[in-house]
């Protein structure tokens, strides 16, 4: 996972290894124009509760340019999983090889991508809960 320069909803700067905090996550790339990342978002708030007890982060990574409407879409949808927005939106899809939204990588706590989802999906979908608790077990241990 490049190191990428990112701000948070309160608009401090922080880099994405500190986001990442050495644990695995399910991180999205989104933006409040993606109409299928508008619809997914919810299914990856239930995600979150659902994989928090394995030590597994779900993050929002929004590649919106206007930080404002990034914080407006939070309140409005209650999303209390990590959200952030990237500095520049080009430089970090083509550091992560995004080309579409939304995309969902797959990231080991020592910060590796493991894999990715291109596309909407039902994220709280019980079989793809055990997919992820599967794909993330397989990497070792999961708790620092």
């Amino acid at each position: 996972m490049p190191e990428l320069p990112l701000t948070n909803l309160e608009g401090a700067a922080i880099g994405s290894q500190i986001w990442l905090k050495g644990r695995p996550a399910v991180l999205n790339l989104w933006a409040t124009w993606c109409a299928p990342c508008r619809t997914e978002m919810p299914s990856l708030q239930r995600l979150e509760t659902l994989l928090a007890p394995d030590g597994i982060r779900v993050l929002a990574l929004s590649i919106d340019t206007d930080h404002n409407l990034v914080r407006e879409f939070v309140l409005k949808y209650g999303l209390t999983l990590p959200v952030s927005i990237a500095h520049s939106p080009s430089q970090a899809m083509a550091a992560l090889g995004v080309v579409a939204l939304p995309q969902t990588l797959y990231v080991g706590a020592d910060g590796r991508i493991l894999g990715s989802h291109l596309g909407q999906r039902d994220w709280a979908d019980p079989a793809t809960v055990r997919e992820l608790r599967s794909r993330f077990a397989a990497r070792g241990p999961i708790r620092p």
